[in-house]
Order: structure tokens, then C-alpha cells, then sequence
């Protein structure tokens, strides 16, 4: 395992972000287009992980997002931040639910 100093960590900004609306995308099985709320904002960001949960299960649910990485594009939508997920060795991929009284766009360190 790679070790990094904790300053590398420190340049990630993940907050706390509220799914408003979450649809599968058309062209594919695995992406869900996630319209998400961080308070100030609200981004639209992809996941891969539809071949596992449907959108019922993110939308209306507080995740930890990645703000600050480049824009993707998947399936010609662009992706303006990451979910954070859980994944075992095997391909298992866990969610990781908010609690509800953390608010909207909270800082994660």
C-alpha cells in the first residue's frame, strides 16, 4: 500500500450532498444520473452503480460527494463531482447514507 502525506488528503472537498432526483441513464445499465443538492448548488453528478441499487435507492438520501475533481463525461452527460461508495474485493459495492441531521454541504475530513 502507497502512503501519502495527509496534506495530499486535504485536497480533496468532500461534502455532504442531499439526491433530489435520480434516473438511469439510457445508453447504459450500470450509470445513474444523480441531480444532487449541496446547499449553494446543485450538480449533476453520474455513478456507476445501477447494475447494483435502482434510483430509489439514492434519491431523497444524504451521500458523501467529491466536489473538486475535472468534469467527466459519461454517456454524453457530464459528471460534476464523485459518490462516495464502499466496495469489497469481490465487486460488492455498499452505499454510505448520511445520517439526517448532518446539514446539506457539511465539510467531510
Amino acid at each position: 500500500m502507497e502512503l501519502y502525506d495527509v496534506n495530499e488528503f486535504w485536497k480533496f472537498d468532500l461534502r455532504v450532498g442531499f439526491v433530489k432526483k435520480a434516473e438511469r441513464t439510457r445508453r447504459t445499465r450500470k450509470l445513474i444520473k444523480l441531480t444532487v443538492d449541496f446547499g449553494n448548488e446543485e450538480r449533476v453528478i453520474v455513478t456507476g452503480v445501477a447494475d447494483q441499487y435502482s434510483p430509489e435507492d439514492l434519491e431523497g438520501k444524504k451521500f458523501i460527494f467529491v466536489l473538486n475533481l475535472k468534469p467527466k463525461k459519461f454517456s454524453g452527460i457530464e459528471s460534476q463531482g464523485m459518490l462516495i461508495v464502499a466496495e469489497t474485493n469481490d465487486g460488492k459495492v455498499y452505499l454510505i447514507p448520511v445520517p439526517n441531521n448532518v446539514p446539506i454541504g457539511a465539510k467531510v475530513w
